[in-house]
C-alpha cells in the first residue's frame, strides 16, 4: 500500500474513495492471501475471557506505580462523526485501556492514537500523524487539526517479535485478531460492514510464553505478588507460566527484609504485584532490586493494589469462580493457608486469568512451598552474589562463574536443574553421598552403552519442559508438537530397549541411578504406553514443512481419532476441483482450443489466458481478471462460482484443522503429570552427566562427607581463579619489577575440625599482606563446600573430608551500595548482624531472633571493620569475634580475615577455640634503585601464624604509583608504626601488670 493512500486513512474528503475497512477493500485485501494465518492463531487460540482486573505491567511514563483498579480505564465518548471501523477500535480501546493493541486489517496489525505513538518510538516504525487521545471530550494537544487516529503498522509476521521489544520496556500488550475470511464472509452473507474481530491475545513479560527466544534462558521470569499482615509478617506468591511452578510462602523478618531480599533474587520476578497496606523497608527492599536488575538491562514492573475486606469464605468463593476448581487436594490447599496469603493467590489468579493462564494452578503438584525443603538449604543472596556462583562480579555474565564451570548440560531442562541445585545445596548426608555415587558410576561408565545411549537422546532434545508448558496453555504449534512427540518416543523407545542387567543396582554401583533408571522404565511401559501412539496420528512430511498449505490441512492422516471431520471438508473441496476439471473441458470444448489449461499468476488461481487477437471470440460473460501486453486472463461465471466454493471450503477446512489440533494438544495434555515425571528425571540426568564432565575436565575429586564440623582439604584449589589464570604467567614480579600473576592455581591444604569432646579449632583468624590470596581462599572454602553440598565432586585430592553446613553465611569485599544509599561500613554492619541471626546457639535466651536452618553453619568473615576508621573498626572487629567464640553456636566453623593484627592475641585467649593463619610471602631487597620499598613475593600459601603487617605500600608500588610518593608512603608507614608500637606496648604492659591476662575480652581494655 502506497504511502499517499495511508495518509489519506479516515479521510472525510476521500472517504468514499478509500474507506481502509470498507468490506470489499477487505475482502480484496483477503482474497490476495488466501492461505494466511496470523501468527497469534497459529498458537491455536483458546477461548478469551476479559478480566475487569486491570494489573497491567505499564512503565512509570505511562502510569504512576500505586495505580488502583478503579481508576485503570477513562470513559470514552462515542461521537456520530467515526466511521464504523474507528468505532470499533474505540470500543476495543474502551475495554483495554491498560494495553497497547494490536489490530489486525489485513495484512498488517495496525496502532491508533496514542498506542501508534508509543510503539514508533520504542519499535522504530512509520507513525502518520492524527489524533492521539481516545477521550473525544479531552482531546490531546494537537487533535484539533487531524479529523483520523494517528497510526502505525507492521507486517503479520513480524509480531511476535515487535511484541517482544514493547513487553521488555514494561508495556502490556493485547492482539485484536480479524475472525471472518473474505470467502466465509460473503457465503454466510454477512450484512455487517466491518470484519469481526476480538482480543485474541494478552501478552506482558511474565507471561510472553510464545517467544522462542526463551530456550536461550536457564530460567524464567515470574509474576509475584507480596502482602504484609499488620504484625508484619510476609506473605507472597510467585508463580512462573514458563515452567509451571506456583512458589509461595510466608515468614517473619527484620528491618533489612534480609529473607525478602534471598526470596527475590532465587524467585527473579519480572512483574511484582503489592497486596493492600506494604511497609516502607519493604517498597525500599522491592525497590532495591528492581534498581538493581535496571543496572542489568531487566526492566521489572510493579503495581500496587488495593483489597476488598472479604473474609476467607469469600475469598475462596472467588476463586473458585475465577478457577473452576474440580481437584479435592487444590480447594484443601486453599482452605488450610492463611487469609493473606489467599489474597495474594487471588491477585496472581486475576492476573493470569487475563491471559488465558490459569490452567498453571490446576495441578497440586505445582505447588511448592519456598521454605518448606527439608533436604536442602537455600542459599541468600550475598552468597549467589560474593561467591560468583552464576554471574562474575566484573562483567555480570556467566562466564568466569561457577555456574559456567560446571554446565555441560546439553538439555536446557537440564540446565535450569543443574541452576536449582546450585541455588539449594543438599544437608542430609545420604542424598549427598547418593549424588556423589551416581558421579562416580557415571565417570567410571562414561562410555558405557547405557550412560552412551542417555546422552545421545539427551542431546537431540529440544527444550521439552517449555514445550509441554507451552502445549499445556494451547500456545504451541504444529511443527513444535510433532518434534515433542517424536523426540518423546525417541526416549522411550531407548529406556524400554536396555537390558536389565545394564541398568541393575550391581552394574551400576549408585542407588540413584538405578532408582532413575528403573522409574524412566516404569513411566515408558506404564503409564505413557498408550502416549506413544499419538504420533502415528500425524503425516510428518507435512509436519515439517512450515511453508507448505499442507502444514495445516495434511497435518493428521487417516490414524487420527477424528479424522472424519476433516474428510467432510476433503471430500467438498474434492467435489469442486472434480467439478473445475468438468468446466476445464467445457472452456476447451467451447473455444476449440484442447491446448488450454487453467493457470494461476500472482496468487489468482484458475485463470485462462488468451491472446488478445481472439479476446473477440471470448464469450460476453466471461469476467477479466488481468492482462499483459500480449495475452488477457479471465474466468468463466461458472469459474467463478466453482473457485466462490472452493475457497469457502478450504477456509472452513483450516478452520477445522485448528479446532482438530487443539483437541489434539489436549489429549496430550492427559499425560501432563507423567510427562512432567520424565522431563524431571531426564534433567536430573542431565545435571549428573554434566557434574561428571566438570569432574573430568577439571580434575576434581569425590569427597568423604561426615556428620561433625569439618573442613580437611588436601591440595584445594578455587575453582573459578583456577581457571582463570591457566593462560597467565609466572609468579611474583618479573625483571623489571613488575607484578604478574602465576601461571597456575596453588594449592593448599586447610585443616578445621570440631573435636566432639572439646570447643576445638572452630575458627581461623587469617591474617596476610595486600593481594596475598586472603579473600581468594575463604572463596575457595565456600565454593568447595557448596560444590560438595550439590553432590559435585571438588577441587582437591581424594583425601578431603567434609562435613555438612546447613548455613552458608559470607562478609565479604568493600562495597558501598548506589541503590540502597547505604555506606561501606554500612553494609558490612548489615550483613554482619544477618550473619550473627543466622548462626546464633538456638538454645542460647538471646534478644536476636533466629531466621536460619539448625544445623551446622559455616561463616566467612572477610575484614570486617575496613569501612570506619582503624580504632573502631578494630573495636567491631575485636567485639564480634569475641561473640563469636562466647556467645555463638558450637557448631559454627568460622574463617576471619582482618588486617587488624591486634586480633591474633586471641589465639592467646582462647587457644581451643582460635587458630592463627596468614597467607606466605617472601620478602626481598628491590632491584630498583629509586624505590626503597622491598619487593614482595606472594606464595599464596596459607600457613599457621601471623602475618607481620599488610605491605599496602608494595601495592602502591605494582599499581604503577610514581616512586617519590611510594618512598615518602613507606617512611611515614615506617615513622607511624613505631611510634604506634611504643605507644600500645606502654599501655598493654600497664594492663598486664594489674590485671589476669586471661580475662582480657574487650578491646577497651587495651586502647
Amino acid at each position: 500500500m502506497s504511502q499517499q493512500t495511508l495518509s489519506r486513512f479516515f479521510s472525510i474528503k476521500n472517504k468514499e474513495k478509500v474507506r481502509q475497512d470498507n468490506p470489499e477493500n477487505e475482502v480484496t485485501a483477503v482474497a490476495k492471501q488466501n492461505n494466511y494465518k496470523s501468527p497469534s492463531s497459529k498458537l491455536q487460540d483458546f477461548a478469551y475471557t476479559s478480566s475487569k482486573s486491570l494489573l497491567s505491567t505499564i512503565p512509570k511514563k505511562r502510569t504512576i506505580e500505586n495505580l488502583k483498579i478503579e481508576n485503570a480505564t477513562k470513559i470514552l465518548k462515542k461521537s456520530k462523526g467515526l466511521t464504523e471501523f474507528e468505532q470499533q477500535i474505540l470500543d476495543f480501546k474502551l475495554k483495554h485501556m491498560d494495553k497497547i493493541l494490536f489490530i489486525q486489517s489485513g495484512y498488517r496489525y495496525k496502532l491508533f492514537g496514542e498506542d501508534a505513538k508509543i510503539a514508533s518510538k520504542i519499535l522504530n516504525i512509520k507513525l502518520i500523524d492524527g489524533k492521539l487521545s481516545y477521550d473525544i471530550e479531552k482531546p490531546a494537544k494537537n487533535d484539533y487539526l487531524f479529523t483520523t487516529f494517528a497510526q502505525a503498522s507492521i507486517p503479520v509476521e513480524r509480531l511476535l517479535i515487535h511484541i517482544r521489544r514493547l513487553i521488555v520496556k514494561g508495556y502490556k500488550v493485547g492482539v485484536v485478531d480479524q475472525i471472518e475470511t473474505a470467502s466465509i464472509r460473503e457465503e454466510t452473507k454477512s450484512k455487517a460492514r466491518v470484519f469481526d474481530r476480538s482480543l485474541s491475545h494478552v501478552y506482558s513479560a511474565g507471561t510472553f510464553i510464545n517467544d522462542e527466544d526463551l530456550e536461550k534462558n536457564v530460567t524464567g521470569k515470574s509474576i509475584l505478588s507480596i502482602r504484609e499482615s499488620k504484625n508484619g509478617k510476609i506473605f507472597l506468591v510467585s508463580v512462573n507460566v514458563y515452567f509451571r511452578d506456583v512458589i509461595y510462602d510466608s515468614f517473619n523478618d527484620d528491618f533489612t527484609r534480609y529473607n525478602l531480599e534471598s526470596r527475590l533474587h532465587h524467585l527473579e520476578p519480572i512483574e511484582i504485584i503489592t497486596v493492600g497496606p506494604i511497609s516502607e523497608e519493604t517498597l525500599t527492599c522491592i525497590s532495591n532490586f528492581r534498581k538493581y536488575n535496571e543496572s542489568n538491562t531487566t526492566n521489572i514492573s510493579l503495581l500496587q493494589l488495593d483489597i476488598k475486606n472479604m473474609n476467607k469464605s469469600q475469598l475462596l468463593d472467588e476463586i473458585r469462580n475465577e478457577l473452576n476448581i474440580s481437584d479435592n487436594d487444590i480447594l484443601l490447599f486453599f482452605m488450610n493457608i492463611d487469609n493473606e496469603l489467599l489474597e495474594c493467590f487471588n491477585k496472581v489468579i486475576q492476573t493470569l486469568k487475563e491471559f488465558n493462564l490459569n490452567s498453571v494452578f490446576d495441578y497440586i503438584d505445582n505447588f511448592k512451598k519456598f521454605s518448606d525443603i527439608n533436604d536442602n538449604t537455600i542459599l541468600d543472596a550475598s552468597v549467589i552474589k560474593n561467591l560468583e556462583l552464576f554471574n562474575n562480579h566484573t562483567t555480570n555474565s556467566e562466564k568466569g562463574s561457577l555456574f559456567e564451570i560446571l554446565d555441560y548440560t546439553t538439555t536446557k531442562f537440564g540446565q535450569r536443574m543443574l541452576k536449582y541445585w546450585i541455588q539449594r545445596p543438599l544437608i542430609v548426608k545420604e542424598s549427598i553421598v547418593e549424588r556423589h555415587d551416581a558421579v562416580e558410576s557415571i565417570i567410571n561408565k562414561m562410555n558405557g552403552l547405557q550412560i552412551e545411549r542417555v546422552k545421545s537422546v539427551l542431546k537431540s532434545c529440544p527444550d521439552l519442559e517449555l514445550i509441554l508448558s507451552r502445549m499445556h496453555y494451547g500456545r504451541t504449534n504444529r511443527k513444535e508438537v510433532y518434534l515433542f512427540l517424536k523426540n518423546i518416543n525417541e526416549i522411550l523407545s531407548m529406556f524400554n530397549s536396555l537390558r536389565d542387567e545394564l541398568t541393575s543396582l550391581a552394574t551400576l554401583n549408585s542407588s540413584l541411578l538405578y532408582s532413575t533408571f528403573d522409574s524412566l522404565k516404569k513411566i515408558s511401559q506404564n503409564e505413557l504406553l498408550q502416549f506413544q501412539n499419538l504420533l502415528t496420528m500425524v503425516n510428518s512430511p507435512a509436519a515439517l514443512d512450515t511453508k507448505s498449505s499442507d502444514h495445516i490441512t495434511g497435518y493428521f492422516n487417516y490414524n487420527f481419532f477424528n479424522y472424519e471431520r476433516l474428510q467432510i471438508e476433503k471430500t467438498e473441496i474434492d467435489k469442486i476441483h472434480n467439478l473445475l476439471d468438468e468446466e476445464l473441458e467445457n472452456i476447451k470444448t467451447l473455444t476449440k482450443n484442447r491446448d488450454l489449461q487453467f493457470m494461476k499468476v500472482n496468487n489468482e488461481p484458475y485463470l485462462i489466458q488468451i491472446r488478445k487477437s481472439n479476446v473477440k471470440n471470448v464469450p460476453t460473460d466471461w469476467i477479466r481478471i488481468n492482462a499483459t501486453l500480449n495475452c488477457v486472463r479471465f474466468r468463466s461465471p461458472e469459474t467463478v462460482k466453482l473457485y466462490k466454493k472452493l475457497k469457502y471450503h478450504e477456509d472452513m477446512l483450516r478452520l477445522v484443522c485448528n479446532e482438530l489440533f487443539g483437541e489434539f494438544t489436549t489429549k496430550i495434555n492427559l499425560f501432563y503429570p507423567y510427562l512432567t515425571k520424565l522431563i524431571k528425571k531426564l534433567g536430573e540426568f542431565d545435571a549428573l552427566i554434566s557434574l561428571a564432565i566438570a569432574a573430568i575436565n577439571n580434575n576434581f575429586t569425590k569427597p568423604k562427607i561426615v556428620d561433625i564440623p569439618t573442613i580437611q582439604l588436601k591440595n584445594a584449589r578455587n575453582p573459578i581463579t583456577e581457571k582463570l589464570l591457566k593462560n597467565k604467567v609466572t609468579n611474583g614480579t618479573n625483571s623489571q619489577g613488575e607484578y604478574s600473576a602465576p601461571s597456575s592455581y596453588i594449592e593448599n591444604d586447610f585443616n578445621m575440625q570440631k573435636n566432639l569432646e572439646t570447643d576445638q579449632s572452630r575458627i581461623a583468624l587469617i591474617t596476610g599482606p595486600n593481594m596475598g590470596g586472603k579473600s581468594s581462599f575463604i572463596r575457595q572454602v565456600g565454593l568447595i563446600v557448596i560444590l560438595s553440598q550439590i553432590g559435585s565432586f571438588i577441587p582437591c585430592n581424594e583425601y578431603s573430608t567434609l562435613g555438612i553446613f546447613a548455613n552458608v553465611c559470607i562478609r565479604l569485599g568493600s562495597n558501598d551500595s548506589i541503590f540502597t544509599g547505604k555506606s561501606t561500613f554500612q553494609v558490612e554492619l548489615t550483613e554482619c548482624h544477618r550473619i550473627l541471626q543466622t548462626c546464633i546457639d538456638r538454645g542460647k535466651d538471646d534478644n536476636l531472633p533466629k531466621i536460619g536452618k539448625a544445623g551446622n553453619s559455616l561463616i566467612l568473615m572477610d575484614e570486617l571493620g575496613r569501612g570506619t576508621s582503624t580504632i573502631d573498626g578494630c573495636s567491631i572487629a575485636w567485639a564480634v569475634l569475641d561473640y563469636l567464640i562466647n556467645d555463638m553456636s558450637k557448631n559454627v566453623i568460622t574463617l576471619f580475615v582482618t588486617h587488624f593484627k591486634e586480633l591474633d592475641v586471641f589465639e592467646k585467649i582462647s587457644s581451643e577455640i582460635v587458630k592463627n593463619y596468614h597467607m606466605g610471602y617472601k620478602i626481598q631487597k628491590s632491584n630498583n634503585q629509586s624505590s626503597n620499598v622491598d619487593d614482595i613475593t606472594f606464595t599464596y600459601k596459607i600457613l599457621p601464624g601471623t602475618s607481620n603487617g599488610s605491605y599496602g605500600v608494595y601495592c602502591a608500588k605494582i599499581a604503577g604509583m610514581p616512586n617519590e610518593i611510594i618512598n615518602k608512603a613507606n617512611e611515614i608507614s615506617i615513622d607511624v608504626e613505631t611510634k604506634s608500637f611504643k605507644r600500645d606496648f606502654d599501655k598493654i604492659m600497664n594492663i598486664i601488670n594489674t590485671k589476669d591476662a586471661e580475662k582480657i575480652y574487650n578491646i577497651t581494655d587495651l586502647l
